[in-house]
């Protein structure tokens, strides 16, 4: 690129273009934080499942044990890491009934997509899967962000 060319990216002054508001810097730094959050819970989630399986457990036992534990895991990242408690007064026992509560709605909110989908076949069974993960997913996240905790993401 030419330094005409890019004097262009530049405002008048010379300057470089005006960054974007801090509330979408956070909104992006926090969106990255979840999803590795997420990542790392799933796979506590089936770690604990995997080894619960190869000691002879349940499939059922396992899977619930093992979601149980990548909730806790994702929780606690959630609360200390991606939505830090900058003002300390975030109180954790509702908190994490909250956390919970949104969970269980990106639960039905998944069943009710593949339920949708699959039924008046508008998709199989993995496109639909797809589409309410990607749905879940960011629901839940803006719910989490906005209502679960809300009270000290601004400080």
């Amino acid at each position: 690129m030419s330094a005409a060319g890019a004097r262009t990216l530049r405002d008048p002054g010379g300057n470089r273009p005006p960054r974007l508001p801090a509330c979408l810097r956070q909104l992006g730094a926090e969106s990255i934080r979840y999803f590795l959050v997420s990542a790392l819970a799933l796979g506590c989630d089936l770690a604990v499942y995997a080894g619960l399986i190869a000691g002879g457990a349940m499939a059922a036992a396992a899977g619930a044990l093992g979601y149980a534990l990548g909730m806790l895991v994702h929780y606690a990242l959630s609360a200390y890491w991606v939505f830090p408690d900058v003002d300390g007064t975030r109180r954790t026992a509702p908190t994490l009934v909250k956390f919970a509560a949104t969970g269980l709605l990106g639960l039905m909110t998944t069943a009710a997509i593949i339920d949708g989908l699959t039924r008046h076949h508008i998709a199989g069974a993995f496109a639909a899967k797809g589409v309410a993960v990607v749905s879940a997913y960011l629901a839940v996240f803006m719910l989490r962000r906005s209502y679960v905790f809300a009270g000290s993401l601004r400080g």
